[in-house]
């Protein structure tokens, strides 16, 4: 295991550079639907990545590219499938110009160097879910939104990818910040676009506290967590098919929260989709999903 320094910064649409390649690393894992890129990274305090990483936040049908040195001016070498899986760290880590690189074994031999933002630690699905350090922990992560405490906010989120939220799974992201800018999100006046309201296809934007709040709020009563699977009541029942874990996470363990529907109003369901990174022998927050009957 290696003690890493990663970065995080503002909110951009930077897409992977389209260079062509004769060979393309191949890893098969589900295909599901995709959006857009994750911002750069900025400073962060030291986390620390297993010996072990897989591919994270690339879309579907593009890839990461592999250099010879940690300079993205220069060709690649290999480009990386947007779900590859396993990849071996060398130790080799590099900062420049704001950007942290991760030197990486290449499957067919030799090595070469990736953006760490596009990088999270691999944990095996089973160990995850049967670790006890994480039941429970959907319900610490809405209680700390409930109760709007920023400063225990900030302790959860990823110090490598900080946090992003999708209002409804197949919007693009929202990026919310790294751990001392989502400390101050409960009075940040800053309002973003969280994508499009599936009935009405009206535009949903405000702020954190006018529009994701209330849908946190909303969870209450008996919850049920469940790990890695959506399959849970009505969510199952009437839409499966229709809700997926995005395809940029993949690659991501996550929780669920759900909270099933009363019976005077059985398609008033609402869940909470968790991504859960695995740092310094630790669990961190760095994605949150919202599902709700929405057709």
């Amino acid at each position: 295991m290696f003690w890493v320094v990663a970065c995080q910064g503002q909110v951009s649409e930077t897409p992977i550079p389209p260079t062509p390649l004769p060979q393309v690393i191949h890893s098969p894992t589900p295909v599901l639907p995709s959006q857009e890129p994750t911002p750069t990274l900025t400073p962060t305090p030291l986390a620390l990545f297993d010996s072990l990483v897989s591919v994270v936040f690339i879309v579907d049908h593009q890839t990461l590219p592999v250099y010879s040195t940690p300079d993205e001016t220069s060709n690649p070498i290999a480009q990386l499938e947007a779900n590859h899986t396993n990849l071996s760290i060398t130790g080799g880590f590099q900062e420049r110009e704001g950007k942290f690189w991760a030197e990486i074994l290449l499957p067919q031999g030799g090595s070469g160097w990736v953006d760490a933002n596009y990088l999270t630690p691999s944990y095996p699905a089973e160990q995850f879910c049967s670790n006890p350090e994480i039941t429970g922990l959907s319900r610490k992560v809405i209680e700390i939104f409930q109760q709007k405490d920023g400063d225990r906010l900030a302790e959860l989120v990823s110090p490598i990818h900080g946090l992003r939220l999708r209002i409804h799974w197949s919007d693009v992201e929202v990026y919310l910040g790294k751990p001392e800018e989502v400390r101050n999100l409960f009075s940040n006046p800053q309002s973003y676009q969280f994508g499009v309201e599936k009935r009405t296809q009206e535009p949903v934007q405000g702020t954190f506290l006018e529009v994701v709040i209330p849908k946190l709020m909303d969870m209450q009563g008996e919850l049920t967590e469940n790990c890695n699977r959506l399959d849970q009541g009505l969510a199952a029942d009437w839409v499966s098919g229709f809700i997926q874990w995005p395809f940029e996470y993949a690659n991501m363990n996550y929780l669920v929260s759900y909270r099933p529907a009363p019976a005077e109003d059985e398609l008033n369901w609402r869940m909470w989709a968790l991504g859960i990174e695995w740092l310094n022998r630790q669990p961190f927050l760095t994605v949150m999903v919202h599902y709700q009957w929405d057709y």
